[in-house]
Protein backbone atom coordinates (compact mmCIF):
# COMPACT_ATOMS: atom_id res chain seq x y z
CA UNK A 1 0.00 0.00 0.00
CA UNK A 2 2.97 2.29 -0.61
CA UNK A 3 4.88 5.12 0.98
CA UNK A 4 3.98 8.73 0.17
CA UNK A 5 6.37 11.59 0.97
CA UNK A 6 5.95 15.34 0.72
CA UNK A 7 9.27 17.21 0.66
CA UNK A 8 8.84 20.98 0.98
CA UNK A 9 11.28 23.32 -0.75
CA UNK A 10 14.65 23.30 1.03
CA UNK A 11 14.06 20.05 2.92
CA UNK A 12 16.04 16.88 2.26
CA UNK A 13 15.30 13.14 2.30
CA UNK A 14 18.50 11.17 2.99
CA UNK A 15 19.54 8.58 0.41
CA UNK A 16 19.38 5.70 2.92
CA UNK A 17 15.74 6.52 3.65
CA UNK A 18 14.91 6.51 -0.04
CA UNK A 19 16.69 3.18 -0.50
CA UNK A 20 14.85 1.62 2.45
CA UNK A 21 11.56 2.93 1.09
CA UNK A 22 12.24 1.43 -2.34
CA UNK A 23 13.28 -1.94 -0.91
CA UNK A 24 10.11 -2.23 1.16
CA UNK A 25 7.81 -0.86 -1.56
CA UNK A 26 9.42 -2.26 -4.74
CA UNK A 27 6.63 -2.09 -7.32
CA UNK A 28 7.59 1.23 -8.91
CA UNK A 29 8.72 4.66 -7.77
CA UNK A 30 8.23 8.21 -8.95
CA UNK A 31 8.29 11.86 -8.01
CA UNK A 32 6.76 15.20 -8.95
CA UNK A 33 8.55 18.55 -8.95
CA UNK A 34 7.13 22.04 -8.62
CA UNK A 35 9.00 23.91 -11.35
CA UNK A 36 8.49 27.02 -13.47
CA UNK A 37 4.79 27.34 -12.80
CA UNK A 38 4.05 23.70 -13.57
CA UNK A 39 4.32 20.27 -11.99
CA UNK A 40 6.75 17.91 -13.74
CA UNK A 41 6.37 14.16 -13.13
CA UNK A 42 9.01 11.44 -13.43
CA UNK A 43 7.89 7.89 -12.66
CA UNK A 44 8.18 4.25 -13.62
CA UNK A 45 11.45 3.50 -11.81
CA UNK A 46 11.73 -0.23 -11.08
CA UNK A 47 15.29 -0.18 -9.77
CA UNK A 48 16.66 2.05 -7.05
CA UNK A 49 19.72 3.00 -9.08
CA UNK A 50 17.58 4.41 -11.88
CA UNK A 51 15.39 6.23 -9.38
CA UNK A 52 18.38 7.72 -7.59
CA UNK A 53 20.05 8.79 -10.84
CA UNK A 54 16.99 10.88 -11.71
CA UNK A 55 16.23 12.03 -8.16
CA UNK A 56 19.70 13.38 -7.35
CA UNK A 57 19.47 15.83 -10.28
CA UNK A 58 16.65 17.72 -8.55
CA UNK A 59 17.89 20.65 -6.42
CA UNK A 60 16.89 20.57 -2.75
CA UNK A 61 15.36 24.00 -3.28
CA UNK A 62 12.45 22.44 -5.20
CA UNK A 63 9.39 21.00 -3.48
CA UNK A 64 8.55 17.40 -4.34
CA UNK A 65 6.07 14.60 -3.98
CA UNK A 66 7.85 11.23 -3.75
CA UNK A 67 6.18 7.82 -3.95
CA UNK A 68 7.17 4.17 -3.60
CA UNK A 69 4.51 1.69 -4.63
CA UNK A 70 3.33 -1.54 -3.04
CA UNK A 71 0.71 -2.79 -5.49
CA UNK A 72 -2.67 -3.92 -4.18
CA UNK A 73 -4.55 -3.43 -7.46
CA UNK A 74 -3.33 -3.18 -11.01
CA UNK A 75 -0.24 -4.28 -12.87
CA UNK A 76 3.34 -3.25 -12.13
CA UNK A 77 3.52 -0.65 -14.88
CA UNK A 78 4.73 2.91 -15.28
CA UNK A 79 1.12 4.02 -15.77
CA UNK A 80 0.13 2.69 -12.33
CA UNK A 81 3.07 4.35 -10.59
CA UNK A 82 2.50 7.58 -8.68
CA UNK A 83 2.39 10.58 -8.86
CA UNK A 84 -0.75 11.12 -10.92
CA UNK A 85 -1.46 14.36 -12.73
CA UNK A 86 -4.72 16.15 -11.95
CA UNK A 87 -3.96 19.01 -14.35
CA UNK A 88 -0.92 20.88 -15.65
CA UNK A 89 -0.27 22.50 -12.29
CA UNK A 90 -1.35 19.80 -9.81
CA UNK A 91 -0.29 16.24 -8.96
CA UNK A 92 -1.14 13.74 -6.23
CA UNK A 93 0.18 10.65 -4.46
CA UNK A 94 -1.73 8.13 -2.37
CA UNK A 95 -1.01 5.57 0.36
CA UNK A 96 -3.68 2.99 1.13
CA UNK A 97 -6.64 1.42 -0.64
CA UNK A 98 -9.62 3.41 -1.91
CA UNK A 99 -12.61 1.15 -1.44
CA UNK A 100 -15.57 0.81 -3.82
CA UNK A 101 -13.85 2.33 -6.83
CA UNK A 102 -14.30 0.25 -9.98
CA UNK A 103 -10.88 -0.86 -11.19
CA UNK A 104 -10.77 -0.83 -15.00
CA UNK A 105 -8.26 -1.03 -17.85
CA UNK A 106 -5.57 -2.84 -15.82
CA UNK A 107 -5.32 0.25 -13.63
CA UNK A 108 -5.11 0.56 -9.87
CA UNK A 109 -7.67 1.87 -7.41
CA UNK A 110 -5.71 5.14 -7.33
CA UNK A 111 -5.42 5.59 -11.08
CA UNK A 112 -9.13 4.92 -11.53
CA UNK A 113 -10.05 7.29 -8.70
CA UNK A 114 -7.92 10.03 -10.24
CA UNK A 115 -9.08 9.49 -13.82
CA UNK A 116 -12.80 9.19 -13.24
CA UNK A 117 -13.42 11.16 -10.06
CA UNK A 118 -10.77 13.53 -8.70
CA UNK A 119 -9.24 14.95 -11.88
CA UNK A 120 -12.63 15.88 -13.42
CA UNK A 121 -13.61 17.64 -10.19
CA UNK A 122 -10.32 19.57 -9.95
CA UNK A 123 -10.47 20.59 -13.60
CA UNK A 124 -13.99 21.96 -13.22
CA UNK A 125 -13.36 23.42 -9.76
CA UNK A 126 -9.63 24.17 -9.32
CA UNK A 127 -10.02 25.38 -5.72
CA UNK A 128 -11.97 22.31 -4.60
CA UNK A 129 -9.08 20.67 -2.74
CA UNK A 130 -8.16 23.95 -1.07
CA UNK A 131 -11.56 24.43 0.52
CA UNK A 132 -12.70 22.99 3.84
CA UNK A 133 -15.70 21.22 2.31
CA UNK A 134 -13.57 19.85 -0.53
CA UNK A 135 -11.09 18.39 1.93
CA UNK A 136 -13.92 16.84 3.94
CA UNK A 137 -15.37 15.19 0.84
CA UNK A 138 -11.96 13.88 -0.19
CA UNK A 139 -11.36 12.55 3.33
CA UNK A 140 -14.65 10.67 3.22
CA UNK A 141 -13.83 9.30 -0.22
CA UNK A 142 -10.42 7.86 0.70
CA UNK A 143 -11.35 6.44 4.12
CA UNK A 144 -8.24 5.44 6.09
CA UNK A 145 -5.95 6.27 3.16
CA UNK A 146 -3.65 9.26 2.92
CA UNK A 147 -3.36 11.61 -0.04
CA UNK A 148 -0.93 14.45 -0.72
CA UNK A 149 -1.72 16.96 -3.47
CA UNK A 150 0.90 19.50 -4.58
CA UNK A 151 0.49 22.46 -6.90
CA UNK A 152 2.94 24.37 -9.07
CA UNK A 153 4.02 26.60 -6.17
CA UNK A 154 5.20 23.59 -4.16
CA UNK A 155 2.42 23.96 -1.59
CA UNK A 156 0.66 20.76 -0.56
CA UNK A 157 -2.66 19.71 0.89
CA UNK A 158 -2.38 16.45 2.83
CA UNK A 159 -5.59 14.55 3.54
CA UNK A 160 -5.39 12.47 6.74
CA UNK A 161 -2.09 14.17 7.52
CA UNK A 162 -2.36 13.06 11.16
CA UNK A 163 -2.18 9.41 10.10
CA UNK A 164 1.38 10.01 8.91
CA UNK A 165 4.13 12.07 10.57
CA UNK A 166 6.68 14.81 9.98
CA UNK A 167 10.41 14.07 10.26
CA UNK A 168 13.30 16.33 9.20
CA UNK A 169 10.76 18.80 7.77
CA UNK A 170 9.26 16.16 5.45
CA UNK A 171 5.92 14.36 5.75
CA UNK A 172 5.88 10.55 5.56
CA UNK A 173 2.69 8.50 5.29
CA UNK A 174 4.21 5.62 7.30
CA UNK A 175 7.54 4.33 8.63
CA UNK A 176 8.56 2.08 5.75
CA UNK A 177 11.53 4.37 5.02
CA UNK A 178 13.11 3.19 8.26
CA UNK A 179 15.50 0.21 8.31
CA UNK A 180 14.16 -3.12 9.54
CA UNK A 181 15.35 -3.41 13.15
CA UNK A 182 17.46 -6.44 14.07
CA UNK A 183 16.87 -8.19 17.39
CA UNK A 184 19.93 -8.10 19.66
CA UNK A 185 21.79 -11.28 20.59
CA UNK A 186 19.51 -13.59 18.63
CA UNK A 187 20.75 -13.17 15.10
CA UNK A 188 17.15 -13.05 13.90
CA UNK A 189 15.54 -10.08 12.20
CA UNK A 190 12.57 -8.84 14.17
CA UNK A 191 9.45 -7.60 12.47
CA UNK A 192 9.35 -3.79 12.30
CA UNK A 193 6.34 -1.77 13.20
CA UNK A 194 3.69 -2.73 10.69
CA UNK A 195 3.31 -0.48 7.71
CA UNK A 196 0.55 -0.36 5.17
CA UNK A 197 1.84 -3.10 2.87
CA UNK A 198 1.85 -5.59 5.73
CA UNK A 199 -1.59 -4.98 7.17
CA UNK A 200 -4.36 -7.36 6.16
CA UNK A 201 -7.92 -6.21 5.89
CA UNK A 202 -8.24 -2.46 6.31
CA UNK A 203 -10.92 0.15 6.21
CA UNK A 204 -14.55 -0.98 6.02
CA UNK A 205 -16.77 1.46 4.18
CA UNK A 206 -19.60 2.36 6.61
CA UNK A 207 -21.65 3.75 3.74
CA UNK A 208 -21.67 0.36 2.03
CA UNK A 209 -22.98 -1.40 5.14
CA UNK A 210 -25.54 1.33 5.70
CA UNK A 211 -26.92 0.78 2.22
CA UNK A 212 -27.04 -2.99 2.54
CA UNK A 213 -27.00 -4.39 -0.94
CA UNK A 214 -26.93 -0.95 -2.52
CA UNK A 215 -24.23 1.37 -3.65
CA UNK A 216 -22.13 3.64 -1.48
CA UNK A 217 -22.13 7.40 -1.84
CA UNK A 218 -18.82 7.24 -3.71
CA UNK A 219 -20.57 5.45 -6.57
CA UNK A 220 -23.05 8.33 -6.71
CA UNK A 221 -20.16 10.79 -6.65
CA UNK A 222 -18.57 9.05 -9.63
CA UNK A 223 -21.79 9.18 -11.63
CA UNK A 224 -22.24 12.83 -10.74
CA UNK A 225 -18.79 13.73 -12.09
CA UNK A 226 -19.59 11.86 -15.30
CA UNK A 227 -22.76 13.83 -15.82
CA UNK A 228 -25.15 10.92 -15.37
CA UNK A 229 -27.02 12.27 -12.38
Amino acid sequence: MCLAIYKPAGAKVPKDRLRNAFNRNPHGAGFAIAKEGKVAIRKGFFSFDKFWKAYKKVPASQAMLIHFRWATHGEHTKENCHPFRLNASTAMIHNGVIKRVLVKDKGSDTSNFVKRILAPIVNQHPNFIHTTHGQKVLSLAIGESKVAVMNHTGKAVIINEHKGHWDMDCWYSNESYMPRPTAKFTGFTSKPKAHSSEILGGYVDPHASNRGRGRSWIDDLEEATMGKR
